[in-house]
């Protein structure tokens, strides 16, 4: 169970834990969801967010991204640290996992709303970026995630494993050398939320569980 003064590495550790009890909760919703995307054509590139508390005590938010023949979903795990603020984790197995600080959120917070809560907010931006293109620095460990509406920055915990974003910067107020930044890693958004996929495959492998062997 994730408690507060679990470190960012923890946090995700214990997250990866309770992975197949939310996939296997969210198994009846993303079937719906499927269905339902192959008649509806007004949920394309509507973010839908749905929660789930685990058996485990662990608090999900699962981002999802209809396409005309993708569904694109991102599961995050949130939690309160010692101080009482919100923080959030970007959980991918065999990818790399995201977490992100309380000092983002209220960065993001300070640029497009100034009004609401923290569940709010945090529900907000993981609804709104959930599509992550990411590049890093080899010499200092230094990661930059592009999402929709900017982009953030921090440094690897664990070398392509976990990183610790603490700074969202958005798009307008991006340097010339990060504009440029930010075009290619919006390719990389473009293509996760368009790849090019064989005919009869609507979701994309990594998004849910490996198949039992």
């Amino acid at each position: 169970m994730i408690i507060p003064s679990h470190s960012p590495e923890e946090v995700v550790r214990e997250a990866m834990r309770d992975l197949p009890a939310m996939w296997n909760k969210m198994k009846g919703r993303i079937d719906r969801l499927q269905r339902r995307m192959r008649v509806d054509k007004s949920l394309r590139m509507m973010p839908q967010l749905e929660q789930y508390r685990s058996p485990a005590g662990n608090n999900w938010l699962i981002a999802m991204l209809p396409t005309k023949k993708v569904l694109n979903i991102a599961p995050f795990v949130w939690y309160r640290g010692c101080d009482g603020n919100y923080r959030a984790a970007r959980i991918m197995e065999g990818g790399v996992c995201h977490h992100i600080s309380h000092h983002a959120f209220v960065q993001y917070e300070e640029r497009f709303n100034r009004t609401v809560d923290g569940m709010t907010r945090m529900k907000e931006f993981i609804s709104r970026n959930m599509i992550f293109g990411a590049e890093y620095c080899a010499a200092d460990g230094e990661v930059r995630v592009g999402v929709t509406e900017g982009y953030l920055k921090g440094m690897w915990l664990v070398p392509h494993q976990v990183s610790q974003l603490t700074t969202f910067v958005s798009e307008g107020m991006l340097f010339p050398d990060q504009v440029e930044q930010m075009r290619r890693m919006d390719e990389q958004r473009a293509q996760i939320i368009r790849p090019v996929r064989l005919p009869g495959s609507n979701v994309k492998p990594w998004d849910l569980p490996r198949p039992a062997r």
